[in-house]
């Protein structure tokens, strides 16, 4: 399954990796050649207002023994388009000044190609003179020869990056599939996890119920007193099922923020020892002792998810605590903060399962908890109730010697930090 979306997110990513670096690329050679031919015009452009400033030195300023920059040339125009001179001499061949002429009523900066060659163009007219000068055009030329070198060495180099990019892309989007992919296999690997252990849950109860409803048919004759204990079991199977469906629903609700907590101020020890009263009846039954040291404790939360909590890790601490054992509950205030402390001498939890304990339908060892009921969805909504009222739960335990829930609050709650 994996394989092909693992393949269409190579590609993607490749791609998208490849258009950036190329994109890059492609900024980079443009912006050199817009730098390159830009310095080269405010050049030209230079020359030109420098002579425009200095007419009447015409002479003298084209005199290619003061000209500096020698890629510069200077074609001086006749009446009649007809070539006066060329600035330095023997710079441009006659058929290569053929080329120019066209642009002498053209405006502004102009390229022109011949052969290999590129030249930058700007032509500038000079008024009459009388018989002082008989040149009527100056054209300012400026061989691109450099420039286009350096741009034809940067395109080969761009070029080459190019196809490295393939590689480099290839890689990158195997790289990030991979990452992509990691969240995705461990929700795929939970949920498939949490489907087989769903579906074994519920294929005991319902076998349970059908064997005794076919128990039921078997004996028609028989009054409800005879057959109490097979009702009966059909009942637990269905509360078990029922119970199991709720705390489905509410880590579902809890998923899609359906669920909001109702903020107003309790006593939380109020809940607790009443929770620990409820739960008293059934630890005599086991002859287990719970102790409780609950000092008063007021905060802001959800009264019934509270309960609920409480319920949980009661429940787990009364499910696998053996006969003759204790159960230890501490709540106090400590910097500002309300602490629960949910202490058992049961089974404890081997040190492997401690990391998954608040995974969905994580039961530990199957052989151990086959006997206990439970759906193993317990801790994962103590969870869910203690982040949404931004507290802290934790939990230390040794196989055999026992478990203990640590459980903190903040006193006080703003709304925003509600889910």
């Amino acid at each position: 399954m994996f394989k092909k979306t693992k393949r269409r997110l190579v590609i993607l990513n490749a791609l998208v990796f490849f258009i950036l670096q190329n994109a890059f690329g492609a900024i980079i050679y443009f912006y050199t050649h817009y730098s390159l031919y830009h310095q080269v015009d405010q050049t030209i452009l230079e020359k030109r207002n420098h002579l425009q400033r200095e007419r009447e030195k015409l002479g003298k300023e084209l005199s290619p023994e003061r000209e500096e920059n020698h890629r510069l040339v200077y074609l001086l125009w006749k009446k009649g388009n007809k070539l006066y001179q060329v600035i330095p001499q023997s710079t441009l061949s006659l058929k290569d000044t053929a080329h120019f002429s066209p642009l002498l009523k053209k405006k502004g900066l102009q390229t022109v190609a011949i052969g290999a060659e590129s030249y930058r163009v700007i032509t500038m007219a000079e008024p009459k003179n009388g018989e002082y000068s008989p040149v009527q055009h100056i054209q300012i030329v400026y061989n691109l020869r450099r420039e286009n070198e350096m741009l034809d060495h940067l395109l080969v180099v761009i070029g080459f990056g190019s196809l490295l990019s393939v590689f480099i892309a290839a890689l990158a989007g195997l790289y990030l599939a991979n990452k992509a992919l990691i969240p995705i296999k461990r929700s795929w690997e939970k949920q498939q996890r949490f489907v087989a252990d769903a579906s074994h849950e519920l294929r005991t109860p319902l076998s349970v119920m059908k064997l005794n409803l076919e128990h039921l048919f078997r004996h028609p004759d028989y009054t409800i007193e005879q057959e109490s204990e097979t009702i009966h079991q059909a009942i637990q199977e269905i509360h078990y099922m029922s119970k199991m469906t709720s705390d489905l629903l509410t880590l579902a609700r809890s998923d899609t923020d359906q669920i909001q907590l109702i903020q107003e101020t309790i006593m939380l020890e109020e809940i607790l020892q009443h929770v620990i009263k409820d739960f008293k009846a059934l630890a005599s039954q086991k002859n287990i002792q719970i102790i409780a040291e609950v000092f008063p404790i007021k905060m802001i939360g959800d009264k019934e998810r509270l309960k609920q909590l409480f319920v949980i890790l009661l429940d787990n601490a009364l499910k696998y605590t053996g006969e003759n054992g204790v159960i230890t509950i501490k709540a106090d205030v400590k910097n500002s903060r309300a602490v629960i402390e949910v202490a058992d001498t049961g089974i404890g939890i081997p040190k492997s399962d401690l990391p998954y304990i608040f995974d969905r339908y994580y039961r530990g060892d199957k052989s151990r908890t086959r006997h206990l009921e439970g759906s193993g969805l317990g801790l994962s909504i103590a969870n869910w109730i203690v982040r949404s009222h931004t507290g802290k739960i934790r939990i230390m335990s040794k196989e055999g010697e026992g478990t203990r829930v640590f459980v903190s609050f903040p006193l006080r709650n703003k709304p925003e930090s509600f889910l």
